[in-house]
């Protein structure tokens, strides 16, 4: 909980122990709580898990500034449908808090900006007529930490999600990028299915600390498929890889604008700050799929990583013929009698986990690359949501512990970027490392001759 929430809790509490005994230090007491609230209101702004408190708190605003009183028992029955109020914000604001990202490793300081593009010629091949909108940020290395620190989630968090816009970032908003440096190294972002743009901006932070420049892409929804990702309805595998490569293609034109602003910027803030011969991507869960297909479509990414995303497109089948690196989440292969399944639905999901399997294997096996499993780990460690709640069944979170999750995908995925975009040897990428013992970690080395077994 915020300062300010813990001393509204605090400061209701301690009125009530006078309610109906002390008239006029519950008035003094009332004012007070109410003085706090307005206070909060203004410095840390409403959330909505705090809804009953405020109901409460001007209940007993209102019955300390006018001098109400009653009988005993009635004070006992306010005060305790109070102090419920009170412990329900509580146990709310808790399970679902205004959190704090881990503080990025690197030794620089982290800016941040926003930008919208369109790409216009979509119309071609998917029959659109109305250019697509993307939504791109950027984060990277600053000048200054001073200014305002960006909110994690913008005004489109709306409902239960809401409160995340309230949780700021260590990134400061259209802060000078940082002149020590001549170019920098350039890593994009393509998020999950119905991902946003700061999704991982434990990632994206780290990786500006360390002297990348950050692009996040938010694609515009998949029309014509469900909202919710689901691969056990043939119609839906049927149109995933045609969304993979739509999404790759909007890569392409961002990767176009990049090199356009690096060019001339009107902003002013990244022309001829981009290396774009050091260029790279990672994807989480569909945008893993997006990556690999942007990897294979476009020769201007060098390297690229799929963080827990099952495989669509043209590269699902052929491989991602650069440096790639697939990162998994924990969990049982199908068994041959999950492969038979007599419910339809599950089935078909559990074959294209089988074949997803088989198509990295093949690509590592076709083209090298690195592979990783962190056991303990779900899908959403892959992620920031574990952040988002202590309850683990509102995350989906695995049993491995938060912290030491994001600490393994931040190394493992800062190396990768550093050897294959840097030039700078990791020894780290080499082998299985000590420091993470549930980290299973595989390199694959580029084969000398190309042999590998086609699909079934």
């Amino acid at each position: 909980m915020r300062k300010g929430e813990i001393l509204i809790i605090l400061a209701d509490l301690t009125a009530l122990v006078t309610f109906g005994r002390r008239p006029l230090l519950f008035g003094a007491a009332a004012g007070v709580v109410l003085l706090l609230v307005l206070i909060h209101l203004f410095l840390e702004k409403s959330r909505w898990q705090m809804l009953p408190a405020y109901v409460a708190t001007f209940a007993i605003g209102a019955c300390g500034l006018a001098g109400i009183a009653s009988t005993y028992r009635v004070n006992i029955v306010v005060s305790s449908l109070a102090v419920t109020m009170l412990l329900v914000s509580v146990v709310l604001c808790v399970m679902l808090p205004v959190f704090s990202l881990p503080k990025p490793s690197g030794r620089y300081t982290v800016g941040t900006v926003t930008r919208i593009w369109f790409r216009g010629d979509s119309g071609r091949e998917s029959g659109r007529s109305a250019p697509r909108k993307l939504t791109v940020q950027f984060w990277y290395p600053a000048q200054t930490a001073a200014g305002k620190r960006s909110p994690y989630r913008m005004e489109h968090a709306q409902g239960l999600k809401s409160y995340l816009r309230l949780v700021r970032t260590h990134s400061f908003v259209k802060a000078p990028i940082l002149f020590d440096i001549e170019k920098y190294p350039v890593v994009l972002f393509s998020p999950g299915w119905r991902g946003h743009l700061t999704q991982n901006s434990v990632q994206f932070e780290m990786l500006a600390s360390h002297g990348f420049v950050v692009v996040s892409v938010e694609h515009p929804a998949a029309e014509k498929l469900p909202v919710d990702f689901d691969p056990s309805l043939e119609e839906n595998l049927e149109k995933y890889p045609i969304e993979a490569k739509l999404r790759a293609e909007d890569t392409s034109f961002v990767i176009d604008q990049l090199e356009s602003i690096n060019h001339e910027d009107l902003e002013n803030l990244f022309t001829a700050r981009l290396d774009m011969s050091r260029m790279g991507m990672f994807g989480y869960s569909f945008g893993g799929a997006v990556a690999a297909e942007a990897c294979w479509l476009d020769d201007r990414l060098k390297a690229g990583i799929n963080m827990d995303g099952m495989m669509f497109g043209e590269a699902a089948d052929a491989g991602v013929q650069r440096p790639f690196f697939f990162m998994s989440c924990d969990g049982p292969l199908p068994s041959e009698a999950d492969l038979q399944c007599p419910d339809p639905r599950t089935r078909l999901h559990m074959q294209m986990l089988d074949l997803d399997i088989r198509r990295i294997r093949q690509s590592l096996a076709r083209y090298g690359g690195y592979y990783l499993t962190m056991r303990g780990s779900s899908h959403s460690n892959y992620s920031d949501r574990p952040l988002y709640s202590p309850l683990r069944i509102l995350t989906d979170a695995g049993s491995i512990d938060v912290k030491r999750a994001f600490e393994i995908v931040n190394d493992y995925t800062l190396a990768f970027f550093d050897q294959h975009l840097n030039g700078k040897q990791q020894d780290f990428l080499d082998h299985k490392s000590s420091r993470y013992p549930e980290a299973d970690f595989e390199r694959h080395v580029v084969p000398t001759a190309v042999s590998a077994p086609q699909l079934a």
